[in-house]
């Protein structure tokens, strides 16, 4: 569990690193960069294109983008969803276990019971096929964020965007309500992602879930309001891919495990059963060593014989 949270922090403070690194000026002004012709231009033309079918609306614009972008984005973005679902009910048969273990680890008396402990651990691992690996994490946010640069810098060179007006707000500058509105939708997106984690699980890492709709909030309050605009219709639609992940998807993937579980169920051999006390473990270890290697009184019996 320790693991899993300092990975979900990690993540976090990589999220956030990248996108001071991508909002701060990865793509360059200069129109004659690279960077510029690579992402800014396409995007900037793009988005002209999309304002010219919607009568010159570049706040509609920008919401056509994030749905072009968006459904691009669906299988990646579907196997992370269902890979993440699978991971979590896999999970709940074979945590206990594992914190067993762990527990072993913790409280062994020497180097050597540590790690016969860890080597069990191991072995269960690879027997029932288990990972701690994550699945693709943040990848379809960090795919996003050269798109949310590139828009960074075409709000810049294009004055049709920043000086554009939608519902009350200018585009160009940085907007309270609208970093308000992402904020909370973003709280509520979290929730739904949540839904399908154990108990125990969504009380050890609420927290620190929640804490990156904050953060974000931040980053959206500092940049112009478009790129409030594309993350608070992303997190809309975040928001009902996950439900109906939740709907329709969980139930199935739950029932599929289950079934898994019930045809194939842990295998936790006598070798590196977890529930007896470290002594008993370690006796046990002795033992079968003890079995395989002749005492050293026996051999000198032996040779006695022999002389004799």
């Amino acid at each position: 569990m320790k693991t899993s949270l300092k990975s979900k922090h990690f993540q976090l403070l990589s999220l956030l690193a990248a996108s001071s690194l991508f909002l701060g000026g990865c793509v360059s002004r200069n129109q004659d960069s690279w960077t510029f012709r690579l992402i800014a231009s396409p995007i900037n033309q793009l988005i002209e294109w999309l304002a010219q079918f919607f009568n010159g609306n570049y706040g509609f614009a920008i919401i056509g983008l994030v749905i072009i972008i968006r459904l691009l984005l669906i299988p990646l973005t579907y196997k992370q969803q269902t890979s993440s679902i699978l991971g979590t009910e896999k999970r709940r048969y074979y945590q206990p276990y594992l914190m067993k273990f762990q527990e072993l680890i913790q409280g062994a008396e020497t180097p050597e019971e540590q790690m016969e402990y860890t080597r069990q651990q191991q072995a269960f691992m690879k027997d029932n096929n288990i990972s701690l690996f994550g699945n693709m994490g943040c990848l379809p946010l960090l795919i996003q964020l050269p798109i949310l640069s590139g828009m960074y810098v075409a709000i810049y060179n294009n004055q049709n965007i920043a000086n554009y007006n939608f519902f009350g707000f200018s585009l160009g500058e940085p907007n309270l309500v609208l970093t308000i509105i992402f904020i909370l939708l973003s709280f509520l997106q979290t929730r739904i992602s949540m839904q399908t984690m154990p108990e125990e699980v969504r009380e050890q890492q609420g927290k620190s879930m929640l804490f990156m709709p904050l953060m974000l909030g931040f980053v959206v309050f500092n940049v112009p309001a478009a790129i409030g605009l594309y993350l608070v219709t992303t997190t809309i639609w975040g928001m009902l891919q996950q439900l109906a992940i939740n709907t329709f998807v969980h139930p199935r993937i739950k029932a599929k495990v289950e079934d898994e579980m019930k045809d194939n169920p842990i295998r936790f051999d006598q070798h590196y059963k977890p529930n007896n006390s470290v002594k008993d473990v370690t006796h046990t270890a002795n033992s079968s060593t003890s079995a395989t290697k002749p005492h050293k009184s026996n051999r000198n019996a032996g040779k006695q014989n022999r002389k004799k």
